[in-house]
């Protein structure tokens, strides 16, 4: 039996319609098998049309994904970066129409150079381009096929070969099922054989631990201000937050790790007297840990530096973030967009990015793998605290997308990670949803949003290195090329 779709029309609002429904793969929604039946709908539209139809049909469907899993960044863009609604979404278009281009260039690619063999071209093109999409311009890893796993059977692959890996499994697992619709009883066999050789794999796998867990554990307590972003930086609002977090950190100060979230205190280190004494004097008797998010001004270079404190009994060291937001935390081609966006009057952060191996906080409580917000959505930015880290930390303030999917895809992300390093993974936020992760992956504790709350537990720390921790994507990437390469080296028969 051959399935084809001929009607143009038809197929580029079928590819718009299967993309407007992969981002309810993601949290909060959870429905991942959607991921699998997406990527198989949008190969079946597009390997057996030419080069140009397959790349608008492609277009379309990224962009009604980004259009919808993605549109929350008008929020931040509007409500805190000074730029009016009409502009907010404008920004936003302009970014879900860049980020659509990479699906578009996906299938272009192998209709075009891989004819008849497009289809098992897709997959491996597939992962090259979503790669490509987290690396390009600093990249923006976001909606990553692979990541809507993190509750599937596909998740026990994550601590092998990375939610990069597991974005491979879907897009092989989608084109087997075309195969099955589309192909000759021959390949129909073998399309049926790598699903379940890739789902008994997966199996398998799925009991297996890579890490070794230590006799150390810690009492934490991870403290959620929910203090508004629209009020955080006002300056009559210092004393108020001081007490919100003060008051909710009170009965922690027994705990081993205290840790506050991203800009918790909102101030200069250098100007925040006020805060640190109060830490210090509630900490006199305690022998806890205490991290916070805060901006550092450093006083030779005059660099801002996003950061987080650690004060370990009198003595204070920093982490300073690294892989920063574009247009965010800093311009890019600055030179260039710098007098634009004067001329539109749009303020922009000026923060320096933090040194690329300085990833740890060495304490004698443990090894601490830090990361801010954003950066853990990289997963190279993670293993970089690998193997010495024995525990990660992600610091973030999530209340710049407001009650959007931004949070719950991002909590999700942060367990992709815990997954793949096999490690606890503490993620401390302003406006939630803070959580305790462990090294499956599995949220063991979580708090509201948008609620002030203290979220108390206790966490194991480990040892060792997954072989993702080791390797990374270097592996999966050289394979990824060498099939590329064999599939243009062979006659191109026909299905």
């Amino acid at each position: 039996m051959t399935l084809r779709i001929d009607n143009a029309l038809f197929g580029k609002l079928f590819a718009l319609l299967c993309g407007a429904v992969l981002p309810f793969a993601f949290a909060p929604y959870g429905y991942y098998p959607i991921a699998g039946l997406a990527l198989a709908s949008l190969f079946y539209l597009c390997f057996n049309v030419k080069p140009r139809e397959a790349f608008i049909r492609a277009y379309l469907f990224g962009f009604a994904c980004f259009g919808i899993g993605v549109n929350w960044l008008h929020i931040s863009i509007n409500l805190f970066g000074g730029v009016n609604l009409a502009g907010a979404l404008f920004f936003t278009y302009l970014l879900v129409a860049f980020l659509a281009l990479y699906p578009a260039l996906c299938t272009w690619l192998a209709v075009r150079f891989f004819k008849n063999l497009a289809l098992y071209a897709l997959p491996f093109l597939w992962l090259l381009t979503e790669w490509l999409r987290g690396w390009f311009l600093t990249g923006f890893p976001w909606l990553n096929v692979g990541t809507s796993q993190t509750d599937s059977l596909l998740a026990s692959y994550a601590p092998i070969i990375g939610d990069y890996g597991i974005s491979l499994s879907i897009a092989l697992l989608a084109m087997a099922l075309v195969v099955v619709l589309t192909g000759k009883t021959m390949a129909k066999g073998l399309a049926m054989l790598s699903i379940f050789a890739i789902l008994g794999i997966a199996m398998v796998l799925k009991p297996v631990t890579w890490t070794a867990a230590s006799e150390t554990e810690l009492d934490v307590a991870l403290i959620q201000g929910a203090i508004p972003q629209k009020i955080k930086w006002n300056r009559d609002q210092r004393q108020p937050t001081l007490e919100i977090y003060s008051e909710l950190t009170r009965p922690y100060w027994n705990s081993d790790l205290i840790i506050w979230p991203e800009t918790a205190i909102p101030s200069l280190y250098h100007l925040a007297d006020d805060f640190i004494q109060r830490i210090n004097k509630e900490k006199q008797d305690s022998d806890a840990l205490f991290l916070s998010g805060l901006a550092y001004k450093d006083p030779q270079s005059g660099n801002y530096f996003n950061s987080i404190l650690l004060i370990d009994d009198d003595v204070h060291r920093f982490y300073h973030k690294y892989q920063l937001v574009p247009f965010g935390e800093y311009l890019p081609l600055k030179p260039i967009l710098g007098r634009l966006l004067r001329f539109l009057q749009i303020p922009m952060s000026d923060f320096s990015s933090g040194d690329a191996s300085m990833k740890t906080l060495i304490t004698e409580q443990g090894v601490f793998g830090m990361s801010i917000c954003y950066e853990d959505a990289y997963a190279k930015e993670i293993r970089k605290s690998m193997p010495k880290a024995n525990l990660l930390i992600n610091v973030s303030n999530d209340a710049w997308f407001g009650d959007s999917l931004a949070p719950h895809q991002h909590l999700q992300i942060a367990r992709m990670r815990a997954l793949e390093n096999g490690r606890y993974l503490l993620r401390a936020t302003n406006t939630g949803i803070s959580a305790i992760i462990d090294e499956r992956g599995i949220i063991r504790q979580q708090s509201p949003q948008f609620v002030a709350h203290a979220l108390a537990g206790r966490v194991q720390l480990f040892s060792g290195a997954t072989p993702y921790s080791q390797w990374g994507n270097l592996p999966l990437l050289a394979v990824v090329l060498l099939v590329l390469l064999i599939l243009l080296s062979l006659p191109r028969f026909k299905n």
